[in-house]
């Protein structure tokens, strides 16, 4: 049981640090200039439809941001 509740706490404190390293998400607005020198943490597109993702990227100057953007999911396979 001390083993479980010590990985559980571990776990909620890990994800806490992640979650402030996290820069909040900005809506990308068409037409928009980025400086995106490095993808960080890129979105998971394996899904049907049209669906907001956020992409993590770092600038020129290594700043870190989020940014939240639709696009169309790469998993409809050949549906009509």
């Amino acid at each position: 049981m001390k083993r479980l509740l010590a990985a559980t706490f571990l776990f909620t404190s890990c994800a806490a640090l992640a979650a402030q390293d996290a820069p909040p998400a900005q809506d990308y607005h068409y037409g928009e200039k980025l400086d995106i020198k490095r993808v960080v943490q890129s979105p998971d597109l394996d899904f049907c439809g049209i669906r907001e993702v956020e992409m993590t990227y770092e600038d020129s100057g290594g700043q870190r941001h989020r940014l939240r953007y639709p696009v169309w999911g790469q998993g409809c396979g050949n549906q009509n």
